[in-house]
């Protein structure tokens, strides 16, 4: 081979070698952005950092705070005079949504790119996680923006950090609503097994009923006759289940209940909470909570047929069976 063809090839070998690097480089440099960029795209929360948070903070600038706080195992929003029970389907949802918030790519690394997101100071909504109202700073905390390229999706991110994300899914309603539109619309969500007294009133009459220690219901006032077990239970279902169809905040109307249909007073543990109830109204009926000071908007139909007698309540012997028993006591009769 002549020494010119020596050259070439040289130059060939060392040209494959200068690409074979470059695409070794370029592969490996593409490989690092791909796990930057999952890196980044991980979790906004790190997983179970939310398990035991019993206080949220919801602060935009301009508007007052929204504080929900966990006591006894329920969750409770803060309003100015006194803190009421929250939707415990919307604290669920609330807190599945951030758990599991994940972003989708990142749209920026400048903070001076925040305004153009919504996640800045002045339009932002802060979600501050707590482990107890008096934790001195946040378990978790993130800046929620507005509406992203199309309505599904917003955009996020974390306190203190200059990284904005575009998130996927859009459940704003869960942050942008006033401490009011937490609170819970049922009348009385209560165990039924925490309820052991049960007084009800009507223009007729006042009868009460107690949950005795051998677990069953009796009258409360030296009546001899035996409670009707199913129909107490009953009862106490009702209450328990009915569902608002919204909360009626008009102080200067009473709804019918300055003068209601009936009184139901339940003891519920150490507690005392008596729910009256108005007469019907256009297919509907007004609940007052005493406990809180409440009125509820409800469908009449829940309470159709409703007992509030105390005959309702007594345990009478079922017809056939007693004829059964006179039968028995015809045939046994000696004959004269």
């Amino acid at each position: 081979m002549k020494k010119k063809d020596f050259a070439k090839f040289g130059y060939l070998f060392a040209a494959i070698v200068v690409l074979i690097i470059f695409l070794v480089y370029t592969n490996l440099q593409e490989r690092k952005v791909e796990e930057r960029r999952e890196e980044a795209l991980t979790p906004l929360i790190a997983a179970s950092s939310l398990d035991g948070c019993s206080y949220v903070v919801i602060s935009k600038a301009g508007e007052d705070d929204v504080e929900l706080l966990k006591q006894d195992g329920k969750w409770y929003v803060q309003l100015p005079e006194k803190v009421f029970p929250a939707l415990p389907g919307d604290v669920d949802d609330f807190f599945d949504y951030f758990n599991a918030i994940r972003p989708e790519s990142v749209v920026s690394e400048d903070n001076a790119a925040f305004a153009d997101f919504g996640v800045d100071d002045e339009s932002g909504v802060s979600v501050r996680f707590f482990a107890t109202k008096e934790s001195d700073s946040p378990v978790a905390e993130l800046v929620m923006g507005k509406s992203g390229p199309d309505y599904y999706s917003v955009y996020a991110r974390k306190a203190g950090d200059n990284t904005t994300y575009l998130i996927p899914e859009n459940q704003s309603t869960l942050w942008n609503r006033r401490a009011k539109l937490w609170r819970d619309t049922y009348p009385f969500r209560e165990s039924r097994e925490d309820i052991h007294s049960i007084a009800i009133h009507t223009a007729d009459e006042t009868f009460t009923i107690v949950l005795g220690d051998d677990g069953f219901w009796a009258f409360g006032d030296g009546d001899p006759n035996t409670v009707n077990q199913e129909e107490t239970v009953g009862l106490i279902s009702r209450l328990t289940g009915l569902v608002g169809l919204s909360l009626v905040d008009d102080e200067d109307s009473e709804h019918g209940l300055d003068d209601p249909e009936w009184e139901f007073e339940l003891g519920v543990g150490e507690r005392t909470v008596t729910l009256s109830v108005s007469k019907e109204i256009e297919q509907k009926r007004y609940v007052r909570n005493s406990e809180l000071d409440q009125v509820y908007e409800i469908s009449a139909a829940p309470l159709q047929g409703i007992k509030t007698a105390r005959k309702d309540y007594v345990q009478h012997e079922d017809d056939t069976e007693e004829a059964g028993k006179n039968t028995g006591a015809d045939e046994e009769a000696p004959e004269e």
